[in-house]
């Protein structure tokens, strides 16, 4: 059944039905155990009164009584006196004898223990049966009554009861139905033109119930989709520039190349050039990579511990010549004690390469960059200033997208895909980065890392491990 109408009114009549059978059922087996307990009862009450009328009433009119009260209470009652046949009472008889009636061990214990009393169950009749002694004689009374019209009486007014309620509640479901389907078929036509690409479509529904917060989790998601493909032809717009330069001056200067009338000099030249583009697209492809991966659902951390003064102090041996070429100072503060920290250690040294490479390369010549760390009671923070060119504020609040440059002219060397790395990197420690900058005052990158982060139980295994083998 395709149709959610149909599945719906088929649920509701399959659980109306599943649950008054079960509810009829329990019901109607209790209605019947009471009706049988009052029933017994009322026998009782009325062998009492048989007796009586035996024990008070004259003998010529006692038969006449018997008859009227048994048609009165609509009971069958016999009377059986020891050592005589059975007299029967009531307009239906069941010519048997109370021998036949009861087994032989009850009837031998009604004769002989005056007062006993035995109660019978059989389909929709109670008998009961109490043994008395009246005028110095032992008679055993023996009533009988059908409880089947009571029970059926029940039944039927539990019938109407559900034939009403299944209609009543048929057109109540019917209506709720309709206000559930209803923005449901909305939301599926909004998704078909979702699917064909029309970002721009929205549904409209108030409340606060679960359709209401699904329909605003796919207008979120509708919107989200617009930027997402903003932000893909963006991407594509500059992957397509980035590729481009490089490859458009490959192109140019291998043309120039095949010209046999260049001197060596140029010759060399350009070859210079061509490898340095190369260069440029193999970083470019390298980056692009590194970003697609650290941006996957499934990127994980190879964490361990370390010194991070010491990974500090490689960074910037590293950059020292570059920092030499332009005659730029490296200042390298450090605190008096080591700091130890938990992290995966490449990718965070890749953090510290990237920030003070972009300092050195923004920063005049004859300029400084002082690379400092600091310690607190819950973070370790590092910052990266230097003297360069600075940033706008609207430069500031892109510096993290992907082939963001605030140097349009691409007069600096690099892909606008450094900070992005670094970006992801210190979101996947669950650490914080924040920037300052001035126009042509300077930048300050901070870096706020925890000092303790949950591990995964391989993770704290293999720090362990190296704790044991350490010692």
């Amino acid at each position: 059944m395709k149709s959610i109408y149909g599945k719906l009114i088929i649920g509701f009549l399959v659980s109306i039905l599943f649950s008054f059978s079960i509810a009829g059922y329990f019901s109607f087996r209790k209605n019947s155990e009471e009706i049988g307990r009052l029933t017994i009862e009322e026998l009782e009450k009325s062998s009492d009164c048989v007796a009586d009328f035996i024990q008070l009433i004259d003998g010529k009119e006692i038969h006449q009584t018997l008859n009227n009260y048994a048609s009165s209470t609509e009971m069958t009652f016999y009377i059986q006196e020891e050592g005589k046949d059975p007299l029967y009472y009531g307009t239906s008889y069941y010519k048997s004898d109370v021998k036949k009636t009861l087994p032989n061990q009850q009837y031998h214990v009604l004769l002989d223990n005056i007062g006993e009393k035995i109660s019978v169950r059989e389909s929709s009749v109670r008998k009961f049966a109490k043994s008395y002694e009246i005028n110095h004689k032992k008679y055993i009374i023996f009533l009988q009554k059908d409880i089947g019209k009571k029970e059926m009486i029940f039944i039927d007014s539990a019938m109407i009861a559900v034939f009403c309620m299944l209609i009543a509640g048929s057109v109540t479901f019917l209506v709720i139905a309709d206000i559930i389907v209803k923005p449901i078929s909305r939301l599926n036509k909004a998704t078909k033109e979702l699917s064909k690409g029309n970002y721009r479509v929205r549904v409209n529904y108030t409340g606060e119930d679960e359709i209401a917060r699904l329909n605003r989790s796919f207008n979120q998601m509708a919107q989200q989709l617009v930027k997402q493909e903003e932000i893909r032809q963006q991407f594509i717009s500059d992957v397509s520039h980035e590729f481009q330069t490089p490859l458009t001056a490959i192109q140019g200067f291998a043309t120039i190349l095949k010209n046999e009338k260049i001197s060596d000099e140029q010759r060399q030249k350009y070859a210079d050039i061509i490898v340095f583009h190369s260069k440029r697209l193999s970083t470019l492809s390298k980056n692009m990579l590194q970003l697609t991966l650290l941006e996957g659902e499934d990127v994980t951390l190879d964490v361990s511990k370390f010194s991070l003064i010491e990974q500090l102090n490689r960074v910037v041996e590293t950059q020292d010549n570059f920092a030499l070429s332009k005659n730029i100072e490296i200042e390298y503060k450090v605190p008096k004690n080591d700091i130890q920290i938990e992290a995966d250690e490449s990718r965070l040294e890749q953090v510290w390469i990237n920030l003070l490479n972009n300092a050195i390369k923004y920063t005049n010549e004859n300029g400084v960059v002082t690379v400092s760390v600091k310690k607190t009671m819950k973070v370790i923070e590092v910052s990266i200033e230097d003297t360069g060119v600075g940033m706008s504020k609207e430069a500031i609040s892109h510096i993290f997208e992907r082939f963001y440059r605030q140097d349009k002219s691409r007069s600096v060397e690099g892909n606008g895909l450094g900070l992005s790395i670094v970006k992801r990197i210190v979101d996947l420690h669950h650490g914080t980065i924040d920037v300052q900058s001035i126009e042509d005052g300077g930048s300050q990158f901070i870096v706020c890392l925890p000092q303790e982060r949950s591990f995964h139980l391989s993770e704290r295994l293999n720090l362990k491990k190296d704790k044991e083998n350490h010692s």
